[in-house]
Parts: structure tokens; C-alpha cells; sequence
């Protein structure tokens, strides 16, 4: 079985290839130029070169990075061209259409409500990365006319080595870590273990097909979550970064780190998934 990856450098697909491998799969990773990351037993190819190609599954984890900088309206483009812009284009050249298609998205689908609990099948609210997500799923979801068996994952924060939890590593490290605002926002978050577990059932499984929220069963907030990473760093978890700074620095972005959404991975349960790490305790004993 061929899968094609595309976000072929990012943090979740260099996770993803040794799994990829270990179930008997050739992964082909898509890059606009030479990665010296991607392994070596994964081919390269461009997208110029798909047209005639024949993929068995498409990876669709492309975007460019939504918290690496203020969303002034020329960002706010480039975040959506590399995910709806670059789909569109994707499934365009794709002229033998694959079986199947995992799709990324994210929690942000469902904007900011701290009285809401969201599965699936929730009303979102509104704003940017609604609509941000909102427009990508739409483009994913037209591989479904072409009988493409179509999973559209939610992603929350993923945590591992490397991605989100690198960057807040050395402020924690130096008991600099704590509670951003209130720290009563929710933070839906997951291992990357169990997100390539995800992806690999998925592709196995028929049964999988619709809109999951790839996040823990636990849910938590920011705050409980800045205690839990210091204790597992054996440091206090004493500073408050108020919401005002960040909002001075970041502008709108700053709803990323201030707001939160509880969410729940509702489809998962049904499908009887079986999360590795449930809990953050038991996810940040992993990785630290």
C-alpha cells in the first residue's frame, strides 16, 4: 500500500514514518524542495510530478504554522492557502484519486467557548479559526463525490518531543513556567503516539469514515496543565503571564494561548479507540 504524506517535514509526519513502515507501508513524502529530515528509506516527490501517480491514501497535514506569528491579513492568508488553497490544488493533480483520505483540522473548527462541551456533532462557534478550518474540511470533504473514503481528524495540542511542548520546555525548565491568564481556559490536547496510532487504525479499519476530535479523554485546563508539566520537570509552577501581554505581543493570535474550548473525542469512544496515554500525568511521564 502507497501513502502519500504531505506537511512531509512537520512534527507529526516525521513521527508518523516508523509506523508507516513497521505496518508494511511505502510512504512517499510530497516536498516543494530537498528535506534532508525526511528519512531515507521515504521517497520524494513533488507536485509536479503527481499527475499518473496512484496512492492507495493521502495524508493531508499541511499548513503553514497558525501560532508562529501575528495574524496581520497577509498571514491570515498564508495560513490559508498552504491548507485550503494547497488541498484544492492537491486533489487537482491527484489525477488517479486514492481510497482513502485523512485530512487534518484542528480543534479551533469549534472558535472559543468555556461553557460549552464540543463533540462532533457540535454547533461551532464562530471567528478566524472557524473559518480557517471550517474552509479546509469543505475542500477535503470533495474527494467524497469522487468515492474517496474521507476522515477529517481535529487535532488539540500534541504533545511529544519536539512541536508545542519544546518551545515551553525551557521556560519550565527554569521554574519560569505557569498559568497563562486565568489558567481556567480548557487545553484539549493528545500524545503524538496516539495520534499516528489514530491514522494507522484509520487506514485499516473501514468503519472509520466522518469528523473525529483527535484529543485525550481527560480534559483539562491550561492551568492544571502548567502544574502537571512542572511537576513532572520537578519545578514550581509559580508565574502568571497575563492575558493583556501576550495580547500586546501576539494581537488576535493571542486567543490561541488565552482561550480554550473543552472538547471531547466523542467518535472515538463510539469506535472503541483505545487511548496509550488517557491522562496528562501519564503522557508527560513519557516525555520528560
Amino acid at each position: 500500500m502507497r501513502i502519500l504524506v504531505t506537511g512531509a517535514n512537520g512534527f507529526i509526519a516525521s513521527n508518523l514514518y516508523p509506523l508507516l513502515t513497521a505496518a508494511g507501508y511505502e510512504s512517499v513524502a510530497l516536498i516543494h524542495k530537498h528535506q534532508s529530515s525526511i528519512p531515507s528509506y521515504v521517497r520524494k516527490i513533488t507536485l509536479d510530478e503527481l499527475p499518473g501517480e496512484n496512492f492507495d491514501v493521502v495524508i493531508n497535514l499541511a499548513g503553514a504554522n497558525i501560532a508562529a506569528q501575528r495574524w496581520s491579513a497577509s498571514r491570515k492568508e498564508t495560513l490559508y492557502n498552504s491548507r485550503v488553497s494547497f488541498t484544492k490544488e492537491l486533489f487537482n493533480k491527484l489525477t488517479i484519486k486514492p481510497k482513502v483520505l485523512l485530512n487534518a483540522s484542528a480543534v479551533g473548527y469549534y472558535g472559543f467557548d468555556s461553557s460549552k462541551t464540543f463533540s462532533e456533532e457540535s454547533e461551532p462557534n464562530g471567528g478566524f479559526t472557524h473559518e480557517l478550518c471550517a474552509a479546509w474540511e469543505q475542500e477535503a470533504a470533495h474527494l467524497q463525490d469522487h468515492g474517496v473514503r474521507t476522515i477529517i481528524f481535529r487535532l488539540g495540542v500534541v504533545l511529544g518531543h519536539g512541536g508545542a511542548l519544546a518551545k515551553m520546555k525551557l521556560p519550565f525548565q527554569m521554574g519560569l513556567g505557569g498559568k497563562i491568564a486565568t489558567g481556567e481556559q480548557f487545553f484539549p490536547w493528545i500524545h503524538i503516539h496516539d495520534v499516528c496510532r489514530f491514522l494507522v487504525t484509520a487506514i485499516d479499519q473501514e468503519s472509520y469514515s466522518g469528523h473525529y476530535n483527535l484529543v485525550a479523554p481527560q480534559t483539562i485546563t491550561q492551568g492544571q496543565f502548567a502544574t502537571a508539566y512542572a511537576d513532572a520537570l520537578n519545578r514550581p509552577a509559580l508565574f502568571t503571564t497575563p492575558s493583556w501581554l501576550l495580547e500586546r505581543i501576539f494581537g488576535e493570535m493571542s486567543c490561541l494561548l488565552t482561550q480554550g474550548q473543552k472538547v471531547i473525542p466523542k467518535a472515538l469512544e463510539e469506535a472503541s479507540f483505545s487511548f496509550e496515554f488517557p491522562t496528562i500525568e501519564y503522557a508527560l511521564k513519557d516525555l520528560t
